[in-house]
């Protein structure tokens, strides 16, 4: 419940948040009080390619009266000739403890540091002072490019003024002085859908609306359907994020509809979260977009009994 005067949510459940386990600014703790706070009944901490705060957040969830379900957000090799680039992959009701899924993400990890490292090699040969261990030691679990662009900010006051100043020169695939460097290991986008299923969970396609180097977002889903996704994200801050960032409320919803109108034809379920990150994506809370209780009661067979939770 929120606390007595305090703001309420909009949405009583959000499924896409994000901790300090990889990219978010608060603790697994920290996140449940927040939603607790806020009046939010169900949230799932969905950390990129990380279980590591389930475990927290649950005993939070306990303690708070907040349900939470064990997830995970994979992120997937890009195939630029089959359209999949920078596809994301919710996987819900997971058991978090899954030794299949735990062997995927050690190699998983132990590829994105590799990356991260190459990365902030490439931006040290700029003449950025971005040290290694500040980052890893920001990171504490999954090191992301958030971490790098925090540590870069702190540094180099001078040069930028925002995170996304630091991808907008740096950081982003389409940087002016991009540093990326592929992975050496990353899930094929039909291998996340299968980890999903094999530790339990659904798997859901994140945010459809926000792949800007998709070509064809629509054949895309059809495609992953028939490969055994789940469901579709639907309801999703795109305002103020990638793609159509500054949107007014009518091209908002307009997308969402078209969304959800392909997630009936293909008899996917229908998710929704904020993708809240803390102060890493100012201007967004938890439960601004999510699903409303009688949504969450539609989905709420799928997403909870395989990993052995109540209601």
């Amino acid at each position: 419940m929120s606390t007595q005067g305090g703001p309420t949510a909009p949405f009583p459940v959000d499924l896409q948040l994000h901790s300090t386990c990889s990219d978010g600014t608060e603790t697994p703790t920290e996140l449940v009080r927040h939603c607790a706070r806020l009046g939010i009944r169900v949230m799932a901490l969905t950390d990129h390619d990380s279980v590591l705060g389930v475990e927290e957040a649950l005993a939070a969830g306990r303690e708070h009266g907040v349900t939470v379900v064990p997830a995970i957000e994979f992120s997937t090799a890009g195939e630029a000739e089959r359209d999949f680039l920078d596809i994301n992959i919710l996987a819900y009701g997971i058991r978090h403890r899954d030794p299949a899924l735990l062997d995927a993400l050690e190699q998983i990890i132990a590829s994105r540091v590799e990356q991260k490292i190459r990365q902030i090699e490439r931006l040290q040969a700029y003449g950025l002072n971005v040290p290694v261990d500040e980052v890893l030691a920001l990171a504490g679990g999954v090191p992301g490019r958030v971490h790098i662009a925090r540590v870069a900010l702190a540094h180099h006051p001078e040069r930028f003024r925002t995170i996304q100043d630091v991808f907008d020169q740096f950081l982003s695939g389409d940087a002016v002085h991009s540093t990326y460097v592929p992975r050496s290991f990353s899930l094929r986008v039909e291998e996340a859908i299968e980890l999903a299923h094999t530790a339990g969970g659904v798997a859901v396609l994140a945010h459809p609306g926000s792949y800007t180097r998709v070509r064809d977002v629509e054949s895309v889903i059809r495609r992953l359907h028939q490969a055994g996704l789940d469901g579709l994200e639907i309801r999703y801050p795109y305002a103020q994020n990638r793609g159509h960032r500054g949107a007014d409320e009518a091209q908002v919803a307009a997308l969402i509809a078209g969304f959800d109108a392909l997630a009936d034809e293909l008899g996917l379920l229908k998710t929704g979260g904020s993708d809240y990150h803390g102060t890493t994506k100012p201007g967004i809370q938890p439960g601004q977009a999510g699903l409303t209780w009688e949504e969450w009661v539609a989905v709420r067979p799928y997403l909870l009994p395989k990993a052995g939770l109540g209601d």
